[in-house]
């Protein structure tokens, strides 16, 4: 008896140790996300890559050969990724874009598996993008993020002596006004170091440090973990160890195939310069040469080795602790990088080598062993694919949620839940694109002037893979099909979050003219409106924002009627959930707020006061313009007709 105790006793304990979860447990889940990475891995079919950790990791799960980010510049990649929302749906075009200040109620994916999963959210590395003025989301996790350089240097020739360059400058918020002013830094270095003398290699030893803590965590308390790493390399400056140089022999490396823009592409598709001239020895204006080009070529490779190298130290980590069958890993590049093609280097355009990026999900019990997908698959479906993977609910906001689960794509390569993949670029015009398996059209249109001549961009990837010519002339029957699927998209919002003149449906929910905004500081009000949809959604007038104002809007279908007082939001709500043609009348008094819907009787609630003071934000129709008067997010765009607006 006493040695079947014993054998039980070290049984369970063995299945402890494991890092086991039950089938019934939410996994763990661990992102590995990569600056300016895209395909150049052995696993995706390229020849020269050396990336022996990235292919055996991929040989776990599933790898998506047809993933888009949904904007090619870093910020805004990582907040489609963290948020599940489009650029055209957020606002959040730039480099500089402060997440808070548009979305200040966001719910995060970490945040969002902390208040309904219970896990325990870190980061460390490049997660969020912190530079350009932006601060990154700290309160996106549960513990301080773990911070390390992006652009680094150990040579001091590097530096012209140990200067501030113009790239550290930049990422380190110093000196913003004056970037122009400082030297340029070295477009790569490869100095005789070990791993852990650059970023990288740091941010790989404290995630294998904070993976041995939190296996302990889950036994002690069952506490899942959900951990963010984020690696520097590939992205400029390719400073990287010489033994990953050595991997490469300079001749058998890839040179670009067709260095000239698209015939017939509008010139503001185009790119020349950028990012890569704040490096030297790259001219700042006119060519490089031909052993330039092959030297930085030399370096992203040796840069997508190096990260190889501690993806790899983290994964066999995970593996030595027991942890790789409870865990969901992702492996994620924000966006592409020219090398070249088209006469292009870095990213920032709209198209193929800027935009399309690796993602694997290894979801163990789900995704069949080294399989792969041709589903075309956007950044923003990662949030909703991993809290389907968690057995969480079905993520809804506040903010805007345009990714679709993979859930069963994971389960059956062969399933789709989307033909086509979405992204955007903002230039002076704004170009949104459809990207189906063979074709992809960029619609440029102004954001100012709904009336300015639009520009089409179309190339067919299975006659044109090099991107040489723009078909749009040539084929209308394409460009309208593709057109359709663009049409269905919401209207973009342009920077402040407002809704851009892109469209004739930016003005398409309000059937009446615009009408003055309304004296309403301590007085009391009557709003009559009358609006249509068949599924009420958004707000269908509101005046004011973050501090006073009202907006009469719908929540599940139920019309609501908020009023903001010092900041505070108080809402009475109809009764039920209506559709088709609506009358809502509310009313605001000092003692009293109501709502009354069509011809039934008013809901009433103690009235916050009269608004105290004249709001800021101006009255909007169809939209909350500026900051949210109610308790939702900005813009909360009315899916239907507004037929009239009342405020007296």
């Amino acid at each position: 008896m006493f040695s079947r105790i014993r054998c039980l006793v070290f049984l369970v304990s063995a299945f402890l140790s494991s890092g086991y979860v039950r089938a019934n447990e939410k996994p763990n889940v661990l992102l590995l996300l990569v600056d300016d990475l895209k395909p150049t891995l052995g696993c995706y079919g390229d020849p020269v890559a050396r990336t022996p950790n990235l292919d055996r990791l991929a040989s776990h799960g599933m790898r998506f050969d047809l993933a888009y980010c949904n904007q090619a510049v870093c910020a805004p990649s990582r907040f489609t990724l963290m948020l599940g929302s489009h650029s055209t749906s957020t606002g959040l075009y730039g480099l500089n874009s402060e997440l808070r200040t548009l979305l200040p109620q966001a719910l995060t994916m970490p945040q969002y598996f902390a208040k309904h999963g219970g896990y325990r959210t870190e980061s460390l590395g490049k997660v969020f993008h912190v530079g350009h003025g932006n601060q990154g989301d700290p309160q996106s996790f549960s513990v301080p993020h773990f911070h390390d350089k992006v652009i680094e240097y150990l040579d001091p020739a590097s530096t012209q002596g140990g200067q501030l360059t113009r790239e550290e400058a930049y990422f380190t918020n110093q000196k913003l006004g004056e970037i122009k002013s400082l030297p340029r830094g070295a477009a790569f270095e490869s100095p005789d170091v070990v791993d852990t003398d650059y970023a990288d290699g740091r941010v790989a030893a404290e995630t294998i440090s904070r993976l041995r803590a939190a296996k302990l965590r889950r036994q002690a308390d069952g506490t899942p973990f959900f951990i963010t790493a984020g690696f520097a390399r590939p992205h400029l400056p390719f400073s990287v160890p010489q033994k990953y140089w050595e991997m490469y022999d300079p001749g058998e490396l890839p040179m670009p195939q067709f260095e000239n823009l698209p015939d017939g592409a509008p010139a503001i598709a185009g790119k020349r310069g950028g990012e890569i001239t704040n490096y030297f020895p790259v001219p700042e204006r006119g060519e490089m040469d031909a052993s330039l080009k092959r030297r930085l070529i030399h370096g992203y490779y040796a840069g997508v080795s190096f990260v190889d190298a501690q993806i790899g130290k983290v994964w066999q980590e995970l593996e030595s602790q027991g942890l790789a069958d409870s865990t969901v890993v992702v492996v994620w590049g924000d966006h592409g990088f020219h090398l070249g093609d088209l006469g292009i280097w870095t990213k920032h355009t709209n198209y193929e080598q800027a935009n399309r990026i690796p993602i694997v999900i290894v979801a163990p019990g789900v995704a069949a062993p080294g399989s792969s997908t041709r589903q075309p698959t956007e950044s923003v479906d990662l949030f909703p694919t991993l809290a389907e993977l968690a057995g969480l609910p079905v993520p809804s906001g506040p903010q805007p949620i345009d990714g679709k689960s993979l859930v069963p794509v994971l389960k059956d390569p062969n399933a789709r839940v989307r033909d086509h993949a979405y992204h955007a670029y903002p230039k002076k015009k704004l170009g949104r694109a459809i990207r189906t398996e063979r074709y992809r059209l960029v619609e440029w249109r102004s954001t100012d002037d709904a009336t300015e001549n639009i520009d089409y961009e179309l190339y067919d990837y299975d006659t044109d893979p090099l991107e040489t010519r723009n078909l749009a002339g040539d084929q209308p029957d394409v460009v309208a099909m593709l057109k359709d699927k663009l049409a269905a998209y919401p209207a973009p919002l342009d920077r402040s979050g407002r809704p851009a003149a892109t469209s004739s449906s930016a003005a398409a929910t309000s059937l009446m003219p615009s009408i003055p905004t309304p004296p309403v500081a301590n007085v009391p009000l009557t709003i009559i409106a009358e609006c249509e949809a068949t599924a009420p959604s958004g707000v269908v007038v509101a005046q004011g924002g973050r501090e006073h104002g009202y907006a009469v809007h719908f929540v599940e279908g139920h019309p609501a009627f908020d009023v903001r007082v010092n900041g505070r939001v108080t809402r009475v709500k109809g009764p039920n959930a209506v559709m088709g043609v609506t009358r809502i009348e509310c009313l605001l008094t000092a003692t009293e707020m109501s709502i009354k819907v069509n011809d039934g009787t008013a809901s009433r609630l103690a009235s916050p006061g009269l608004i105290p003071v004249q709001p800021r934000d101006g009255l909007s129709i169809g939209f909350d313009d500026a900051s949210a008067a109610g308790n939702y997010q900005a813009p909360n765009r009315f899916n239907g007709l507004v037929i009239k607006v009342e405020v007296n």
